[in-house]
């Protein structure tokens, strides 16, 4: 754990379900590319979420285009191997198989691109799908390669030259999702919520570019106490400063609900390369 030296500007509030109770600060460390510059975090008694205390002037630093995971992630799959995958997206899209404890042919997709889409009732290739700090569309070109036909992806923090059509057909903005126009029947925040500094108003935003019926799905990393108790402040996941908060299940759902949005399902999954990586952390090697 990393000590907080000097004087704290205390967090007043939690930004997620308003309490004022809030808990002694924690330090967390920038260990993605090893900086090891130390940023204040406070938790919230009441909900549990932990967020940053400050917000840095200047984010995009800690977004490099050239090494950050979500730039230059695209990868080239096989004919052979995009046909597999094909035939096995046909068979469970838009079935609704839980994302937790599934079985059968949703599980064998966790091996091959996209298993959440098995979990989306009612989804079809057509389906007009924006996902919300999409980086260079790794995402979505996954997609397109399934047979996905109306899929646009936006990230502030996307490479210029990135942005535009993919060759899968993939629509990549350059911007917020407040400039993107249009109206989306499936919008996916895969690992951004978090890095946003109002996700409340984001999860809003998003349901105002919802088609009749649409729905909006979310992936984060949630507070867990044994993953809390085993690795502290050297939790990957923590991610300082690039995630904003850390949130439990709880205080998510509240906080899509006062957003006029209904979980209407929730799976968990745990990643291997976490666990590694925060033993690695606690050694003090970065990523």
């Amino acid at each position: 754990m990393v000590s907080v030296a000097g004087a704290q500007t205390a967090l007043c509030r939690c930004r997620i379900c308003g309490s004022s109770s809030i808990g002694d600060p924690i330090a967390a460390r920038e260990m993605m590319f090893g900086t090891r510059e130390a940023f204040t975090y406070w938790p919230c008694r009441d909900c549990g979420t932990l967020q940053i205390g400050e917000f840095p002037h200047d984010m995009t630093r800690y977004y490099p285009t050239r090494s950050y995971y979500s730039f230059g992630n695209t990868r080239r799959v096989s004919p052979l191997r995009r046909a597999v995958l094909r035939f096995i997206a046909a068979r469970v899209i838009g079935r609704g198989i839980p994302a937790s404890g599934s079985k059968g042919l949703a599980t064998q997709l966790k091996g091959l691109g996209q298993p959440w889409i098995a979990s989306v009732p009612g989804l079809r290739l057509d389906t007009a799908i924006l996902d919300v700090g999409s980086g260079e569309g790794a995402e979505l070109e996954s997609l397109a390669m399934l047979g996905f036909t109306r899929l646009t992806g936006c990230d502030p923090y996307m490479p210029e030259a990135r942005a535009g059509m993919t060759k899968w057909g993939v629509k990549l903005l350059r911007c917020q999702l407040a400039e993107v126009e249009g109206r989306f029947d499936l919008i996916t925040m895969h690992h951004s919520l978090e890095h946003f500094t109002d996700p409340g108003g984001m999860l809003e935003l998003a349901r105002g570019k919802l088609a009749e019926g649409g729905r909006i799905m979310v992936s984060v990393p949630v507070m867990q106490a044994w993953c809390w108790e085993r690795f502290g402040a050297n939790w990957a996941q923590f991610d300082a400063p690039r995630h904003f908060y850390l949130f439990t299940h709880r205080a998510l759902v509240g906080l899509a609900e006062r957003g006029g949005l209904r979980c209407t399902a929730h799976g968990y999954n745990s990643l291997g390369w976490v666990l590694a990586w925060s033993e690695m952390y606690a050694r003090d090697i970065p990523m």
